[in-house]
């Protein structure tokens, strides 16, 4: 009697083991695949913004020509679809661009909603802090909220034009999938500037940044090789940022300079991702 008794207990713990042993290694699996997903909007995230830099910096530049102050001229980035309203009291202006219920960009990207764009007017120096939110504003189907600041230098060390962002945003997904971003971009004009058109016109981008996401995942970016970004492509084309997502981390790599919508994420076991971006 005692003997089955033993052998009950013995099968029931050794059940019981199997079951937990099993459930550890779902969680860890299901775990791992969330950090991917996650690395994939970050991704996606970081191509949103940079486009979002690229027009705020370019409705600037335009109006600075206007006003006479830049030597830069070229055919512009911004689309015929969009209606811009400026707004001048003072040395403040306003720039409020609506790109209505959808606008296509030059470079294949889709917007909708608004952007408004502030920021003084000073002759007397060379570096100017511009402010933009959005409203109703969706980029790829993609809604983002929130806005930034953006400190630009008519030159840095290097004699290009140079952008330092601080940006605070919350993009949701068309799933109702949302992220929040907060971080610093530095995004310094290398190729294109004066050449007449917005087509050869190059960005390098360092910074860091924080990306939360609702189940309390936190992607922590930081750009080890500079995001090249080329603005008649769609996506960054190359550079790394390296990421850590709660106990997991990884390179996120853009690519070797071709214009596709390929990431890898290659995560601390050396194991390599395909993103494919949106």
């Amino acid at each position: 009697m005692n003997s089955k008794i033993f052998k009950v207990g013995y099968f029931t713990s050794l059940f019981l083991s199997i079951f937990f042993l099993t459930s550890c290694e779902k969680e860890v699996v299901a775990t791992d695949e969330l950090s991917v997903e996650n690395v994939q909007k970050s991704a996606e995230i970081d191509v949103a913004s940079d486009d979002v830099s690229s027009i705020v910096e370019e409705t600037f530049i335009i109006e600075e020509n206007i006003a006479g102050r830049s030597s830069q001229s070229y055919a512009t980035f911004l689309p015929p679809c969009l209606t811009k309203t400026v707004v001048i009291n003072g040395m403040m202006r306003t720039v409020t661009l609506d790109f209505g219920e959808g606008c296509d960009m030059p470079n294949g990207n889709h917007l909708s909603g608004v952007i408004t764009i502030v920021y003084e007017r000073n002759p007397a120096v060379l570096t100017r802090t511009i402010t933009y939110a959005f409203t109703a504003f969706y980029f790829n189907n993609k809604n983002i909220a929130g806005g930034g600041s953006i400190y630009r230098e008519w030159t840095n060390t290097n004699g290009n034009p140079q952008s330092t962002t601080d940006q605070d945003i919350v993009i949701t997904w068309p799933n109702d999938a949302s992220a929040h971003r907060v971080g610093t971009k530095i995004r310094e004009w290398v190729e294109g500037v004066g050449s007449g058109t917005w087509g050869d016109n190059v960005f390098l981008i360092t910074g860091n940044w924080t990306t939360e996401f609702p189940d309390g995942d936190i992607n922590t970016g930081f750009v080890t090789t500079p995001l090249r970004r080329e603005l008649a492509c769609q996506f960054l084309v190359s550079g790394v940022v390296e990421l850590t997502h709660n106990e997991f981390g990884g390179t996120l790599d853009f690519g070797n300079g071709n214009c596709d919508n390929i990431a890898i994420f290659t995560g601390d076991n050396g194991v390599e991702h395909t993103i494919i971006l949106d």
